[in-house]
């Protein structure tokens, strides 16, 4: 019988307040989200450093976890209350806390803010969980059951690249490298073979994916290649799962973990951390700060605490390929598929011949529909990629035609089929279907723009013996749907797995023989200079899908636009073509790699008190010459859940030059006197 995990019990008296002379010395703590470092005494007997994990009040009635940021002393002028070790002892490494505080640094943050994320909710239990593990020998955790597969041998490639990586295992300082290979060429067997090298050295491993989806299927192929326990970590864990991972790193025994983003900020000190499919955006946090990209902390951990970095893709980011360019990075190359088997033929679907379906409002092209009905009855497998959810986009007014938009954001409300009703994407209010016009107050209106739901039917519709599974964010909100829908496409319940871009990610589907995408061209406008990587990015990894186990796989892409170069990338599988024009127009444009960007948005839900906002904010940026401007504009969408959003974005030779003068917007924007209310956003790296 497992032992019960006991509860926290808070200190007595943890609440009196003592001057000075009451206490042996002092420590300065970080409170999660809290508004400042805050200063506590440490009574005798009690042990504390850099690091510990400590019981703190930090308001007349709340007490939680602080962690000790500085041990001194040193009198403070006031009275102070008192920190009280958790009755685990457990303190944090160095290498930790350096992490922690050099991330707030650099992502223009404070430390509280950052361990609020670096700490998973409920920590408390964790540290309960760790005293009672403590008390428990180490044994061994069996191994997930798995079919045993049969590795092919290496291939001249894979090996000669294990050959030049495997060295780079042991030293001192920053190793890094790139491991650019196409798909299906065998990237995870190197990921694999290098592991078990570094295991063999006694050293700790961890790997990213960029989807939670991806990981039982990486845990499956670790977990019975290495004969090693894999540990997991991801926000769709439950809490018993995600507490079993991190109390194994607290004790030091977790040797392999795999997981999404923000497992690199738990406390697991890994000599080699592989980021696979690294162009991947999801590896960038959005909300709330710190707003960290993995590829610069794993950079940062490795430059600092000497560990290998090894990145993957198909498709590397701009950033990554300058860096190999350059000579940051080791350069490796899989230009063959491990299968021997030969990309996919590509062909692009011209949708402004087909003129008829678009006025029709039909979304699935008679190619596709020929090729996916073919594909079926040869009794193969399809993906169809469609990155928009819903059922229809817009809903327009019949008298004024007018676009139905969401009260509290700016953003079309799109229909949803499957919550009968109108969806926004941004609040998630749900609006009645057959709501009177919000401008003229008119009770008629149609619908315009077909979505994944509306492709569903049509697939259904026209080829009875599809089996489609459809996995977009609508259908995977529960925990454990993801893998479920994988899981029963692999087992080859579903013959079509219908998606939005997370079916693009990573997946090796061996039945897969034809993949289509439907509306290519969508978000080809929005304001972004990444834009034009992230589509070839799409196009390049869905395609990929298609025929990984043998010739005569094909790929049918439809788009109002054949002749844009990034489609004509797209169809002869052309990443060097691409990447050396991208790279071109980075720098005539002055963009990442070539500078630093810093985005500030500044939000407010009275309009008139945003603008005088905003004015006070540019009056800080404009005199830095050190520092080019754009903007202010309105936000993309303009408005988000009632609050008005503007924004500047910021070039720069370095984040350090962003430091130095915005330091009134960093660490003491209360000198700033902005009007009550409002809201600022800084993101480093947008």
């Amino acid at each position: 019988m497992a032992k019960r995990i006991p509860k926290s019990q808070v200190p007595e008296n943890i609440d009196c307040v003592c001057a000075p002379d009451g206490f042996d010395f002092f420590c300065d703590v970080y409170i999660p989200q809290a508004p400042q470092v805050f200063t506590y005494g440490v009574k005798n007997g009690s042990t504390v450093k850099k690091g510990s994990v400590v019981w703190v009040q930090f308001n007349r009635r709340k007490i939680g976890l602080a962690v000790v940021s500085k041990v001194y002393s040193k009198k403070p002028k006031f009275k102070v209350k008192c920190a009280v070790p958790h009755e685990s002892c457990f303190v944090f490494s160095e290498r930790y806390m350096e992490t922690l505080e050099w991330t707030a640094k650099y992502y223009l943050t404070s430390p509280m803010r950052t361990l609020d994320a670096f700490l998973p909710a409920a920590f408390s239990s964790f540290l309960d969980a760790l005293i009672v593990a403590r008390g428990i020998a180490e044994k061994e955790t069996p191994i997930v059951s798995v079919l045993k597969e049969t590795q092919p041998v290496l291939t001249a490639d894979q090996k000669n690249i294990l050959d030049k990586l495997t060295p780079s295992l042991s030293g001192d300082g920053f190793r890094g490298a790139l491991l650019h290979g196409i798909t299906g060429s065998g990237k995870t067997r190197v990921y694999q073979e290098l592991t078990r090298s570094a295991l063999s050295m006694g050293k700790r491993v961890l790997i990213l994916v960029p989807e939670i989806g991806l990981t039982p299927q990486s845990v499956a192929r670790f977990s019975s290649f290495l004969e090693e326990p894999v540990f997991v970590l991801h926000s769709a864990l439950s809490m018993p799962e995600r507490r079993k991972s991190w109390v194994q790193i607290l004790l030091g025994r977790a040797r392999v973990v795999i997981g999404t983003r923000s497992a690199i900020l738990s406390p697991f000190p890994f000599d080699l951390v592989i980021l696979d499919e690294e162009h991947d955006s999801s590896y960038k946090q959005q909300d709330p700060a710190p707003r960290y990209h993995c590829r610069e902390l794993a950079f940062h951990i490795a430059h600092k605490h000497s560990a290998l970095v090894l990145l993957g893709s198909a498709t590397p980011s701009v950033e990554a390929f300058s860096y190999a360019r350059q000579g940051k990075l080791s350069y490796f190359q899989l230009l063959k598929r491990a299968t021997q088997s030969e990309l996919p033929k590509v062909r692009l679907i011209d949708m402004k011949k087909e003129a008829s379906l678009q006025q029709s409002g039909i979304l699935l092209s008679a190619s596709l529909r020929e090729a996916l009905t073919a594909c079926i009855d040869e009794g193969n497998q399809a993906i169809v990629l469609m990155n928009r959810r819903g059922y229809s986009k817009v809903r327009i007014c019949g008298d004024c035609s007018a676009t139905l938009y969401c009260k509290n954001c700016h953003i079309p409300l799109v229909y949803h089929r499957q919550h009968r009703g109108l969806l926004c994407h941004y609040c998630g209010s749900l609006y009645p279907i057959d709501a009177p016009c919000f401008e003229c107050g008119s009770p008629t209106f149609e619908f315009q723009g077909g979505a994944i739901e509306k492709l569903e039917e049509e697939i259904c519709s026209w080829i009875p013996q599809a089996k489609v599974v459809r996995m977009d964010r609508d259908t995977t909100q529960n925990v454990g749907a993801a893998d479920s829908i994988l899981s029963s496409f692999r087992d080859r319940e579903y013959n079509v797995l219908l998606g939005t871009q997370m079916v693009a990610k990573g997946h090796d589907f061996p039945g897969v023989q034809l993949v289509g995408i439907v509306g290519a061209d969508m978000g080809a406008g929005i304001p972004d200079f990444r834009m034009s990587e992230r589509l070839f990015q799409l196009l390049s990894q869905t395609a990929g899908r298609a025929g990984r186990n043998r010739d005569g796989g094909q790929v049918l892409i439809q788009t109002m636009n054949v002749t844009d170069p990034i489609m004509r990338f797209a169809l002869t599988h052309d990443y060097e073509g691409f990447i050396k024009m991208e790279i071109d127009h980075r720098r005539e444009a002055f963009y990442p790699p070539f500078c630093k960007l810093l985005s500030i948005e500044v939000g407010g839900k009275n309009q008139v008190l945003l603008k005088k906002a905003v004015e006070k904010i540019e009056a800080v940026i404009a005199p830095h010459e050190n520092i080019q401007m754009l903007g202010p504009v309105e936000g993309f969408i303009p408005m988000v859940k009632k609050i008005f959003w503007a924004r500047f974005l910021l070039k720069a030779s370095s984040v350090s030059a962003f430091r130095k003068s915005l330091n009134p917007l960093i660490s003491d924007l209360k000198s700033l006197e902005l009007p009550p209310g409002t809201e600022i956003k800084i993101d480093v790296d947008p």
